[in-house]
């Protein structure tokens, strides 16, 4: 037990949380056998086995489950401990930690991060593409984009312009087929989930085919004549080979939100991001909610 760290703690609950080894080293930014040695190092440190092994993975045994109470209150410690730290920097250097969807980093995030590093050269930004709110709450991320129409009620920060959504095809296939309101002989692309969100579209009886998994590549398949998609049109309005198929309105606005801590809002560098990231994507509402300028 006298060499029990904080890393013995961020293993134990990365392997408890993920189940396996491979998930705990993804996490944790380590390799497969990293992670292991810890594991043995930690379970002979404690002189217990803290999980058994499956064809599923890791199961936790009864020790892993009467400890796990304990190690989480030393992750929220020390997690306090870090965000307090940042509150209190005054100073505009430093790394900013940030994350958001796929298509959102790779459309509208990067000549925003650009232009706020030519403005403040002291400050590095580490971006990471995920969805889950957890990046935040367990301090793997200073700021996040997220696109859900209630974020955490622990978390702070300002909705943005909802995020608009239309249906798209390529021009040769929209003249090549009839639309007449909510029937039409043209096909859907899928994107996941099954079928059912046919029923609420604006062709609810469209045949729907292919699969593609996968936002830009369903673009992509539409822009190649495969049939309709659902597209964000801050995405769609911009690629060749794409246009908004007649008759139709907004299928769906999905509020965006910019977010961080509580504890991080007073830390300067991130204050001046998140008012320099929001006024930004503020200036770009036309394009996200694709109404005229």
């Amino acid at each position: 037990m006298t060499d029990l760290d904080w890393n013995d703690i961020r293993i134990f609950l990365a392997l408890y949380r993920g189940g396996t080894v491979r998930r705990a080293g993804e996490e944790l930014v380590m390799s497969h056998s990293t992670v292991s040695r810890h594991l043995t190092e930690l379970e002979t440190s404690l002189g217990a086995v803290l999980f058994t092994r499956s064809r599923d993975g890791l199961l936790p045994t009864n020790m892993a489950k009467q400890i796990l109470a304990k190690a989480e209150q030393v992750e929220a410690n020390v997690l306090d401990l870090q965000r307090s730290a940042v509150s209190l920097d005054s100073t505009l250097t430093g790394k900013i930690r940030v994350t958001c969807p796929p298509l959102l980093s790779q459309m509208m995030l990067m000549p925003i991060i650009a232009d706020f590093t030519r403005s403040y050269p002291g400050v590095d930004i580490e971006v990471t593409s995920s969805y889950s709110f957890e990046d935040l709450m367990r301090g793997r991320v200073d700021v996040a984009l997220r696109v859900q129409s209630a974020p955490d009620e622990n978390l702070v920060g300002r909705r943005l312009p909802d995020f608009t959504e239309y249906v798209y095809a390529s021009p040769e296939y929209i003249e090549q087929h009839w639309f007449e309101g909510e029937e039409t002989n043209a096909e859907w692309l899928g994107f996941g989930g099954g079928a059912e969100w046919t029923k609420s579209s604006p062709f609810p009886r469209a045949k729907l085919r292919h699969e593609i998994g996968e936002l830009i590549a369903l673009g992509q398949a539409a822009a190649a004549g495969m049939g309709m998609a659902i597209q964000p049109c801050y995405y769609a309005d911009q690629q060749e080979g794409l246009e908004r198929v007649p008759g139709t309105g907004p299928v769906a606005k999905r509020p965006l939100w910019a977010l961080t801590h509580p504890d991080l809002r007073n830390s300067a560098r991130i204050k001046t991001f998140m008012r320099f990231l929001v006024d930004e994507i503020l200036k770009q509402a036309p394009r996200i909610t694709g109404t005229p300028v």
